[in-house]
């Protein structure tokens, strides 16, 4: 299924996120599979009424994703993400991965709107064997962004298969922030899509709610509102989601893990912005 209720917040699949993105640009969502896309079939996943409600009729779309963030992270450090923790107080759905809970798996649920067995990405390295919207978008005459470090899905999946190729030139979530604005600047690419993968390296050393990730998670709630600022006056709606969550592992050599069903690991939250 692609809803269900959870603790009175409305809880989607990944696989909405797609669909999501196609309906609020007014283009069609991609189809699971190539073949499929001949014959008018779309993805898996179905629109999310609350966030496709509100960004219907967009000129453009931008994502911005912390890796990682899952709920439990996201309640455990709200206090210190005062930016983020204000637009989930306002609107918020709950996501859940697709299944494994690992980082390329779910941004190519994003883009596709298909789990694993439509889109076939498990690692970074592969190529999509299904539509995507980068597929999608020039039937349009419009163009799709992934931006993101190199070495990482961001840069090696989503820039490496997007109409325009947003791999940064630093290795960090600085230089990810300033590839995405300047290819809005530049290019008012239709479609942004945005790896920040600071908290994601955090959690994995010290662990998903340790205070020795307090600072990253700090940095990446400003990093947010900065590019939100930004995208917003230069007409994007945006949407705010993690790929995943972690769970803590015990170990002190490495805090925290991912890749199972459980809630800590699937569970992520997703807030948005109407276009300015």
């Amino acid at each position: 299924m692609n809803r269900r209720v959870n603790m009175s917040r409305a809880e989607y699949s990944m696989t909405c996120v797609a669909p999501t993105v196609a309906e609020a640009l007014g283009v069609r969502a991609p189809a699971p599979t190539f073949a499929e896309a001949m014959v008018g079939r779309q993805a898996t996943g179905t629109p999310i009424p609350e966030i496709a409600g509100e960004l219907v009729g967009s000129a453009r779309v931008a994502i911005l994703a912390p890796d990682a963030l899952g709920m439990s992270s996201y309640e455990h450090f709200a206090a210190d993400m005062p930016f983020l923790r204000s637009l989930c107080e306002a609107r918020m759905v709950v996501l859940r991965s697709v299944m494994p809970s690992i980082t390329p798996v779910n941004f190519a649920a994003m883009v596709t709107g298909c789990d694993l067995d439509g889109h076939g990405v498990r690692s970074k390295e592969l190529d999509f064997q299904c539509e995507t919207l980068f597929d999608v978008l020039p039937e349009h005459d419009r163009a799709g962004a992934g931006c993101g470090r190199p070495g990482y899905t961001g840069g090696d999946l989503l820039a490496r298969c997007a109409n325009i190729n947003g791999t940064s030139e630093l290795a960090d979530d600085a230089g990810v922030e300033e590839v995405t604005l300047r290819i809005a600047r530049k290019f008012r690419a239709d479609f942004i899509i945005a790896q920040i993968g600071g908290t994601d390296d955090h959690f994995h050393r010290f662990g998903p709610r340790s205070d020795s990730a307090r600072p990253k998670v700090q940095e990446t709630d400003g990093r947010l509102a900065r590019m939100c600022e930004e995208l917003g006056a230069l007409g994007y709606a945006i949407i705010i989601l993690a790929d995943h969550g972690q769970h803590d592992t015990g170990d002190p050599t490495h805090g925290g893990s991912h890749g199972s069903d459980s809630d800590e690991d699937c569970r992520v939250p997703c807030t948005w912005l109407a276009a300015r």
